[in-house]
């Protein structure tokens, strides 16, 4: 699943502010709910929402650091990772995208679609799944490359993601507050690889199980001659 944030950029939207209303005190309830509570999050989001499979090729370029397993862990919390990111996007919901649960508060830019789309009245997204992961690596980025590069904010290990275009067989649309839908205007279909680098860290959190906490995430070209290319040149097959 395509990181929303990287999703939505390749769509026209309008960003404003938006103050959202306070959320309702839920009533006291088990793990779930209460975690949810402690970061502002209400209603809670379902309890599967970060569940998928995922039968794709899984590459270890740590040069021995991390395990097999280790590497395959880290690649689904970060899959799983990308789901929360994609369901606080399509449900626009941003106390979900500001709860530091999944990256730093916005989501790095998912919170500031769902401004937009507010503005506008818009209450959801309804679409499927545009892009399927094929590949995905974790890499290992040696201490001098990070002290080289500063301003990109590379982390110890980051993982590489490669998507392949799933075929369209529903529309998306936008969802009004008014029960309007209207058509969420796409680039045309691609049979196009593309990829993404994700910045961060494994996280097993208690109550949501293996994330990927994405610090940063960038769309990159492999071997395009920066440094998030080079990254990402190494999962190109």
């Amino acid at each position: 699943m395509k990181s929303f944030t990287t999703f939505i950029l390749t769509i026209t939207l309008v960003a404003s502010a938006f103050a959202a209303k306070p959320a309702p005190t839920p009533p006291v309830g088990d793990a779930w709910e209460s975690f949810w509570r402690s970061v502002k999050v209400y209603p809670p989001p379902p309890r599967d929402f970060l569940e998928g499979s995922y039968n794709g090729r899984i590459v270890n370029l740590t040069q021995g650091r991390l395990s097999d397993e280790t590497v395959r862990a880290w690649v689904l919390a970060d899959l799983r990772r990308g789901r929360g990111d994609t369901y606080s996007g399509t449900t626009l919901r941003r106390d979900i995208a500001d709860s530091g649960v999944f990256g730093p508060p916005g989501l790095n830019g998912t919170g500031d679609v769902i401004d937009g789309e507010r503005s506008r009245g818009v209450v959801m997204w309804e679409m499927e799944d545009a892009n399927e992961v094929a590949a995905a690596a974790v890499i290992w980025v040696p201490p001098e490359e990070r002290k080289k590069y500063p301003a990109v904010g590379l982390s110890e290990y980051v993982i590489v993601l490669e998507y392949l275009p799933a075929p369209r067989s529903v529309t998306p649309e936008r969802i009004y507050a008014d029960g309007r839908r209207e058509p969420i205007a796409l680039p045309p279909a691609s049979n196009a690889p593309s990829w993404q680098i994700d910045i961060g860290h494994f996280v097993d959190h208690a109550v949501l199980g293996p994330l990927w906490y994405q610090q940063l995430g960038f769309t990159c070209i492999p071997n395009d001659g920066s440094v998030l290319g080079h990254y990402c040149g190494l999962l190109k097959p």
